[in-house]
């Protein structure tokens, strides 16, 4: 039998499934959502190793490797090698990627923001209430 704490767990996981799925469809351009989610982790974690980033992205490395080397023939990330180890490299984005990276968060910010704006006051209240709440969840 399902608790309240389960019910709210199920609704809380698919909704915010769903909004992520059509803030992605919001943006223009032919990006993955793999593709887009490697460019915010290397502008997250800065000049990074391959397993590193592929750890923080729980995929594989070869995986990863792949998305990277899609991602390098789009001029969107570079890779130079690693001063402290001569044998690897470190990826990073290239002036091309964080462009690209800041249009894909714009258009998915207006995305929001239109969708948000188009709440009564009281439900905008509601979400304002609730995302320190979110924001501790996913911290997590």
């Amino acid at each position: 039998m399902m608790t309240d704490v389960d019910l709210l767990a199920e609704r809380l996981k698919s909704a915010l499934a769903r909004l992520g799925r059509r803030a992605r469809r919001q943006t223009r351009g032919d990006l993955t959502a793999g593709q887009t989610s490697t460019l915010a982790a290397v502008s997250q974690l800065g000049p990074v190793r391959l397993g590193d980033l592929a750890a923080h992205e729980g995929v594989s490395a070869p995986t990863l490797s792949r998305l990277v080397g899609g991602l390098e023939g789009l001029g969107l990330l570079v890779r130079a090698p690693d001063p402290a180890d001569g044998r690897a490299s470190l990826i990073s984005l290239s002036p091309t990627g964080e462009a690209e990276l800041t249009r894909l968060r714009g258009d998915s910010i207006a995305f929001l923001v239109a969708r948000i704006s188009a709440l009564p006051p009281e439900e905008r209240e509601a979400l304002a209430a609730a995302l320190p709440a979110i924001e501790r969840l996913a911290g997590s």
